[in-house]
């Protein structure tokens, strides 16, 4: 392929992708504790520049999907209070941890419920994970403080926790992965939050940081972007056929 015409293909995958994105985010708008997705690209002109760092001159080729990554953006939404005693919201930076079929799962999406067994899970029935592993109570009606320490009925003086969730955090730079329900599969390594770092909030849940006057801008901008990048590739086109006419006419 041309490698004007590839580096073009490529831009306009871009905005193709972002146009996924922005289409995520309006749909998860009252979702709660879901956090908005970027795709995160270099500009035309930087990508220009990667193709002749990589030997585009030389007819290599560039993959159009190249210089693409998903960005979560981990900023946290508004509270709303339910009542509801294993409604669980973070005030602050940090994930809670779940095990999955495909292993550890990372979440800001509070809603738990207790299974057959008194496990509190997910609403799709993923263990939600303390210090110690799974947490299990016998009364279904637990009481949990601000570290996230879980008590059976009473959290006075002298009271002992069954359990502590599991509350982690890791570097915007890790590479996630959506596993869908609220989930993030990590790429990377994650850490305990730093004791006092983030509040549980008992009764709330955090709702989606997704502005849908931002997500709308940005689904116009992609738009224009991509029929630019069409009318390039059009001109530029155009302009080829042009010149193999030229050069077929008689002198």
């Amino acid at each position: 392929m041309n490698e004007i015409l590839s580096l073009v293909l490529g831009s306009m995958h871009a905005d193709l992708a972002r146009l996924d994105h922005v289409a995520m985010n309006l749909a998860n708008v009252q979702t709660p504790g879901f956090k908005r997705e970027v795709g995160l690209t270099l500009p035309f002109a930087a990508r220009v520049d990667r193709g002749v760092q990589q030997g585009l001159l030389a007819g290599d080729g560039v993959a159009p999907e190249s210089l693409r990554a998903l960005h979560v953006d981990a900023r946290p939404g508004t509270l709303k209070s339910t009542g509801q005693a294993l409604d669980l919201a973070l005030a602050g930076p940090g994930w809670f941890e779940v095990r999955t079929e495909s292993g550890a799962a990372y979440t800001r999406q509070g809603n738990f419920r207790l299974d057959a067994r008194g496990r509190i899970v997910t609403p799709q029935g993923h263990p939600v994970m303390g210090a110690g592993g799974e947490i299990q109570l016998v009364q279904g009606k637990p009481v949990i403080d601000a570290s996230g320490r879980v008590f059976e009925g009473d959290a006075g003086p002298g009271a002992q926790p069954v359990g502590q969730l599991r509350i982690v955090q890791f570097e915007p730079s890790v590479r996630v992965e959506r596993l869908g329900d609220g989930l993030l599969l990590l790429h990377g390594e994650a850490a305990a939050a730093p004791e006092g770092s983030t509040r549980v909030e008992q009764g709330f849940l955090e709702n989606s940081n997704v502005a849908p006057m931002h997500e709308m801008v940005q689904l116009l901008q992609s738009v224009r972007h991509l029929e630019t990048m069409q009318k390039v590739a059009m001109g530029y086109d155009e302009m080829l056929g042009t010149s193999i006419r030229r050069l077929g006419e008689p002198s």
